[in-house]
This record gives structure tokens, sequence and C-alpha cells, in this order.
């Protein structure tokens, strides 16, 4: 089982990374959506996985980078439920 998801909803990804990566365990993830996912950078800002839903991709007007992976609402349901933490950031 995966440790924690973080999600990140108004502080960009490499933003929050630069302050808060001694946070982060071996099998942590991200979900990013809102303002987090409209300021997402070209190229993958770690190597940890970064996940979206489908819903919130749908709506915004900028394409999404290749290396987000894309969750359509049932699976981000099962995506919530496989890791033993949630923080929303």
């Amino acid at each position: 089982m995966k440790t924690v998801l973080h999600w990140l909803r108004d502080e960009s990804i490499s933003d929050w990374l630069r302050q808060n990566n001694h946070l982060l365990s071996g099998a942590d993830a991200f979900l990013v959506s809102e303002t987090a996912l409209e300021a997402l950078p070209a190229s993958a800002p770690t190597r940890r996985l970064i996940f979206a839903r489908k819903r919130d991709i749908d709506g915004l007007k900028t394409t999404v980078p290749n290396y987000v992976v894309i969750k359509s609402d049932e699976k981000w349901v099962e995506l919530v439920l496989s890791f033993q933490q949630q923080i929303t950031w």
C-alpha cells in the first residue's frame, strides 16, 4: 500500500516541492487540481506519480503535460482509497 497522497489545489507543484520536499516518503504521490493543475511545468518536476481527474482537465483551456496520469471519477476514488493517508494542501 502506498503512503501519502498529497492533493495540491492552490499551489504549484514546483513551489510545493521547493518548500516541502522533506515531507515526502518513498511511495508518496500527488493529485493536482484547481490552480495547481493550471500551473504544471512542461517537464516532470519530480519522479513521483502525479495524478489528475479527467473532469478537472476537461475544464482547462490548456493541455496537460504527458507525465500526468489522468483518472476517471471511478478510478479517482480507487486511487484515493489506495493510499494510507491523504493530505490536501
